[in-house]
């Protein structure tokens, strides 16, 4: 008996210098056998308590770690849509690239997609922003419930780039001029830059040819009189010997691109589409300071010379709007405009295309 006595209090002992280890708060052997049973028993539960608080809060703490450690454990994926690979649409390839999205918590996919296409992706649900305005206006129009959130773009950056022998735009009537669709950005704005130069669209054929590519291959093998290009295939074309007749930034002033989303999404989603705002925002604050670094940028990312680069930094910025917002008159202005040439069939009211409620919470 005395040697089972003695054990049991070595066993004792030893849970005693254990606890000890890991908890300073560990009672006194002498305590164990003074105390009250009861007492001993709430003291008992008190600290199997104490443990399941404890360990909840290491899991917690571990979860925080691995968020921290991993960032795209708490990046929201988001989708955009964007019609062609172009510089034109630098703030969305060079915040991706840049990690910008990523310190808004964002993970960022730009998708390639036709422009039309991308209207019905975002109300399906397919994707969820798309920078083009102009398809958005009509697309308002027909009835689809969309919302531009931004302006960025002060003006479209089309150029009307013909063979050399042409000497001004008056001189493609009765020729034919590449664009990428009708009905697009690209032959809207043609009509437009022929119209502003005192042409007389009608008697000018447009060919839907596709994408830039196509229209490069046609208007240097004399396919075609004229082509409707943008950044920085104008400048290749120009140093090639090719004329550009024309420059819709010097001509006309619309909201070119921003940034489309669904009404949906504005009021099921705020926070996301704040953090697509705020990223933005700080993406065209770093290309209009660090000019030197987004000049390499685009000469590494699209392939083309450090002048061909400089040219087009120099067209997107001219065009910028930092406070992402075109005043609500110009706005009205270019509305009633469109509907004047035809391109709208009822006149529609700023606030039906365009939303700042979000922007102008985070300002």
């Amino acid at each position: 008996m005395l040697r089972c006595a003695r054990n049991a209090s070595l066993d004792v002992l030893k849970r005693v210098r254990l606890r000890s280890a890991i908890d300073f708060s560990a009672p006194r052997l002498w305590d164990l056998f003074d105390r009250p049973e009861n007492l001993r028993r709430e003291e008992s539960h008190s600290e199997n308590m104490f443990d399941k608080k404890r360990l909840i809060l290491v899991a917690l703490l571990a979860t925080v770690g691995l968020a921290l450690a991993d960032p795209a454990v708490a990046l929201e994926k988001v989708r955009v849509g964007l019609s062609v690979r172009n510089v034109v649409f630098l703030p969305f390839y060079y915040a991706r690239d840049t990690k910008i999205y990523q310190k808004h918590g964002l993970e960022v996919e730009l998708i390639q997609m036709r422009s039309d296409l991308q209207t019905v992706g975002v109300v399906s649900g397919e994707i969820d922003y798309y920078p083009a305005i102009g398809p958005a206006i009509l697309a308002v129009q027909g009835g689809m419930p969309l919302r531009a959130v931004v302006v960025f773009y002060r003006a479209p950056l089309f150029s009307l780039v013909s063979q050399s022998q042409l000497g001004s735009p008056k001189e493609l009537e009765g020729k034919k001029v590449a664009v990428s669709r009708i009905g697009s950005d690209s032959h809207r704005y043609a009509v437009l830059m022929l119209e502003r130069s005192g042409v007389d669209a009608k008697k000018v054929t447009f060919i839907q040819i596709g994408n830039t590519a196509v229209s490069l291959t046609a208007l240097q093998q004399v396919s075609v009189e004229a082509a409707v290009l943008s950044p920085p295939f104008t400048g290749q074309m120009a140093q090639k010997g090719f004329k550009v007749l024309a420059k819709s930034r010097n001509l006309i002033e619309s909201p070119w691109l921003g940034l489309v989303t669904s009404r949906q999404k504005i009021q099921r989603q705020p926070a996301q589409v704040k953090g697509m705002i705020r990223a933005v925002s700080e993406t065209l604050g770093e290309i209009l300071r660090e000019k030197a670094r987004v000049i390499s940028y685009i000469r590494d990312s699209f392939s083309v010379s450090e002048p061909i680069a400089t040219e087009a930094y120099e067209e997107i910025r001219g065009v910028i709007l930092a406070n992402l917002m075109m005043p609500e008159n110009r706005l009205q202005e270019y509305l009633e405009g469109a509907h004047r040439r035809g391109e709208l069939n009822r006149m529609l009211q700023v606030n039906e295309v365009f939303d700042y409620s979000l922007l102008k919470e985070i300002q």
